[in-house]
């Protein structure tokens, strides 16, 4: 009985998960949704190996003073990949399969495995950079979906997702927000090296903005051939 309970569930649960994989806020194929999330478990895993390589001690040594090539490789290809994910792979996530939640997503994870590191949440720049990149690539993948609904690079001529545009603009204001902390409080040095991201800003700021007067326009015109009627 209980396996015949386990078949009849195993379709059901195949049907969610993949689902969920296709959210319009995860990304627009399962596949290729698939693929990051495996990239994700794969930097944590990297970021695993070397974390604990640094403090798990056999027979008395250290893991990466006893192999001290193979510790010191993995932790520059952890490196590579950390700056990877947080400047360029949501860029190309969000053009390569829409999805503003897993484009937003995508920067802050090696952000949040650094503060697991320290042990403690802190305003950095590596913080900054991530909500700066996190905002900008949602908004690209708003526009890509859109583009890709429209079958053209027209994408204004698709429909309005109220729900995906909803989320660009929490993020990009949240983000907003802890940067314009972060710059605040930041010495003018580690501002400086921050500025040149600051420019990503404009991303999210003209497609949220262009978003949202089309939707004003859909809703005044409407209202404006009753009055005429």
């Amino acid at each position: 009985m209980s396996t015949d309970t386990g078949d009849r569930h195993s379709p059901g649960a195949a049907a969610s998960i993949g689902a969920a994989l296709e959210h319009p806020l995860v990304g627009r194929y399962r596949r290729r949704t698939a693929l990051t999330i495996a990239y994700l478990g794969g930097l944590v895993a990297m970021f695993a190996g070397s974390y604990l390589g640094a403090r798990v001690s056999v027979g008395g040594d250290v893991l990466d003073t006893v192999s001290t090539k193979g510790f010191d490789a993995l932790s520059m290809v952890f490196i590579a990949f950390v700056m990877l994910t947080l400047l360029i792979v949501p860029v190309c996530y969000a053009l390569w399969n829409g999805g503003p939640g897993m484009a937003a997503l995508l920067p802050l994870v090696p952000v949040a495995l650094g503060d697991l590191v320290v042990g403690s949440y802190v305003l950095d720049l590596d913080l900054a950079t991530g909500l700066t990149v996190g905002a900008s690539a949602a908004a690209l993948a708003l526009v890509a979906t859109d583009a890709r609904r429209a079958g053209s690079l027209r994408f204004w001529e698709a429909p309005i997702d109220d729900d995906g545009l909803l989320f660009v603009t929490a993020v990009s204001l949240v983000g907003a927000f802890g940067v314009a902390r972060f710059v605040a409080a930041a010495p003018t040095y580690v501002y400086e090296w921050y500025a040149p991201f600051g420019t990503l800003w404009l991303v999210p700021a003209g497609v949220v903005g262009s978003y949202w007067l089309r939707r004003l326009r859909s809703v005044w015109r409407p209202r404006t051939n009753t009055t005429a009627d």
